[in-house]
């Protein structure tokens, strides 16, 4: 753990910040997880990605085949087990922009587009998905701002914690909407 993150997740855990800097955010390691694009044969459209469902149907279940997946990603990684449980396994370019989902290229995993995220960054990666998701599909953009798809998925695969929508606030699940 670089200094940065140690600091910032000491004042996270006791409160004295709202908002953690974009310089102590993780980003994934660029060569083992440099972003992938749809599936091993074809990139998904723009009237697909912005197909209401589209993610929950290109995600792959959780099961057995997935787990194993997810030892891999951990293994490359080099975390020891002791520590998964502070992790979630995240797409770089989300499956909602088109991000390939779960990989077998040439009988070996595919790990270009997933990397294991620290727990507590995921709601804000989550809020950056879900605004360039809305700068691509929605008429309204976000906040005005329109993205082309090949924009959207170059910005998070190149720093997710520096893209066009910036960081959004991230939404309080607990509140009514």
């Amino acid at each position: 753990m670089r200094p940065a993150d140690a600091v910032a997740a000491v004042f996270i855990a006791i409160g004295l910040v709202a908002a953690v800097p974009a310089s102590a955010l993780v980003l994934p390691q660029n060569r083992l997880t440099p972003g992938a694009i749809g599936s091993a044969t074809r990139g998904a459209s723009l009237s697909e990605v912005c197909t209401r469902g589209y993610a929950h149907a290109a995600r792959h279940p959780y099961d057995a085949q997935w787990r194993r997946y997810r030892t891999a990603i951990f293994r490359e990684y080099g975390i020891p087990h002791a520590f998964w449980s502070g992790y979630t396994i995240d797409h770089l370019v989300p499956i909602e922009l088109g991000g390939r989902p779960f990989g077998i290229v040439a009988g070996a995993w595919d790990l270009r587009n997933v990397w294991p995220e620290p727990k507590s960054e995921a709601k804000q990666k989550d809020a950056v998905e879900d605004a360039l998701h809305a700068a691509t599909c929605y008429r309204r953009g976000y906040h005005g701002l329109h993205l082309s798809l090949a924009d959207a998925r170059r910005a998070i695969a190149r720093d997710w914690t520096h893209t066009p929508v910036g960081l959004p606030p991230v939404r309080d699940e607990s509140s009514p909407r």
